[in-house]
């Protein structure tokens, strides 16, 4: 353990000599004054030579009160300020790292970040400053907060940027593992993660996330909680981290999820960066592309039968119309037809999504080839049939090559800078006062 060094601040504000001495002799003095007692009660916590104040965590309660006010009655006061406060130490170490070296944030940075979460809290874009005002928030401590968070992601970029290469090989196995699991299973996730930050805290981050199991299967709203508690960049979408095909999370998690039903809730699981709580959103066949999004252009040929027909004459027609129908092989062909045999009406019904269409009709118009007529079908007195002329099929699932770097980038980010905190954590002076 490090001695704690005298030289206290409150943020970014120096102690006089007297404030240093009234808390040497609060250490040294079981007998403390009321006065003096007060005074420690005010500290909520000491990060090496900086302290946070019982004033910062209330300013932050404040902020998650305003952002998320079913929380505050799902968990408990005690566990709340527990919470805040640990969310603190790590935002004051990050702060710290950032003076270290003297990383700088732009206005442009911050005004870009403040537009994030005005889309987070779907605020009309420029509203922040109001909103902050509106709901009685400390600003500079808002904007604090957004000056750490952007900082630490440059402190994080500097310090692994060699190791942040992803090779050609890397994306290539991504893109070709996605294409061999198509026709399988694959799941729609939400989580909540809690990191261990030091080895001798994982009871406490446990105790964390059983707490916010509990809050969860009591009613408390999944996408609330994991912006709130949520380690992750995911917290800023709700949680929603994506699609995952199994083998995609480690084996734990891909288990965790076989076990719930679409909805459920897993409990928390303990991997070796933290503890995980998901919730599985949906659940399908894993596709190129949604066949649902399909776009078609329809043409439908008709044959009306002008007095009522027996079933032999009727066949005979539905072959004749087989027939001719047989020789075409484009849309262009059919409307040819329908002007030289006037017994023939083509309709062009417009563009769908296959999903508007009815459940037969979708199966007829994805097996079908562009131009080619499908079999005639009779109806009460009519015999018609159904074309498809053009067919767009939507993006891929299969993302391209700059999406997959991306991703392979920002969950190696993400865990260097979990390892990154983790260990400036360890090294550190901290001691929580509440």
């Amino acid at each position: 353990m490090h001695l704690m060094k005298t030289n206290l601040k409150i943020k970014r504000l120096p102690l006089s000599f007297s404030h240093i001495a009234i808390f040497i002799l609060m250490l040294l003095s079981p007998q403390a004054t009321e006065a003096e007692e007060r005074k420690r009660l005010s500290i909520a916590a000491v990060v090496n030579d900086q302290i946070i104040t019982a004033s910062d965590l209330q300013k932050r309660l404040k902020v998650i009160s305003v952002i998320s006010p079913s929380q505050i009655s799902k968990i408990q006061k005690r566990q709340l300020q527990k919470e805040v406060l640990n969310q603190l130490i790590n935002e004051e170490l990050q702060n710290q790292e950032v003076i270290r070296l003297k990383i700088k944030v732009s206005e442009k940075e911050i005004n870009n970040a403040k537009h994030l979460m005005e889309q987070r809290f779907k605020l009309p874009r420029n509203t922040l400053n109001q909103f902050i005002i509106k709901n009685k928030l400390d600003y500079n401590d808002v904007i604090s907060q957004i000056k750490t968070s952007l900082g630490w992601t440059l402190a994080v970029q500097r310090k692994f940027s060699n190791y942040l290469t992803i090779s050609d090989e890397e994306v290539t196995e991504v893109v070709n593992r996605l294409r061999d699991n198509i026709g399988k299973e694959r799941y729609l996730i939400s989580e909540i993660f809690l990191p261990i930050d030091y080895a001798n805290n994982e009871n406490e981050v446990r105790s964390r996330a059983n707490k916010l199991y509990n809050s969860l299967i009591n009613g408390a709203d999944f996408r609330k909680v994991a912006r709130d508690y949520s380690a992750t960049a995911s917290a800023m979408d709700s949680g929603r981290t994506g699609w995952f095909l199994t083998g995609q999370l480690s084996p734990k998690l891909d288990l965790a999820l076989q076990k719930i039903k679409i909805g459920g809730i897993t409990t928390p699981v303990r991997t070796n960066s933290g503890f995980h709580i998901l919730k599985l959103e949906k659940k399908t066949v894993f596709k190129e592309f949604d066949e649902m999004k399909v776009k078609v252009n329809l043409i439908e040929t008709r044959i009306t039968i002008s007095k009522p027909d027996n079933n032999n004459n009727s066949q005979k027609k539905l072959n004749r119309l087989a027939n001719s129908l047989s020789k075409i092989k484009s849309c262009g062909e059919l409307e040819k037809l329908a002007q030289i045999n006037t017994a023939y009406t083509t309709t062009n019904l417009g563009n769908f999504l296959v999903g508007e269409l009815s459940e037969k009709l979708r199966e007829i118009v994805l097996q079908s080839k562009i131009g080619i007529p499908n079999n005639p079908t009779k109806q009460d007195r009519e015999i018609s049939t159904i074309t498809v002329c053009n067919r767009t099929t939507p993006p891929s699932n299969i993302p391209d090559d700059e999406t997959v770097l991306r991703n392979l980038q920002g969950k190696k980010i993400e865990s260097m800078a979990r390892k990154y905190l983790r260990n400036l954590r360890q090294s550190a002076f901290v001691e929580k006062r509440l």
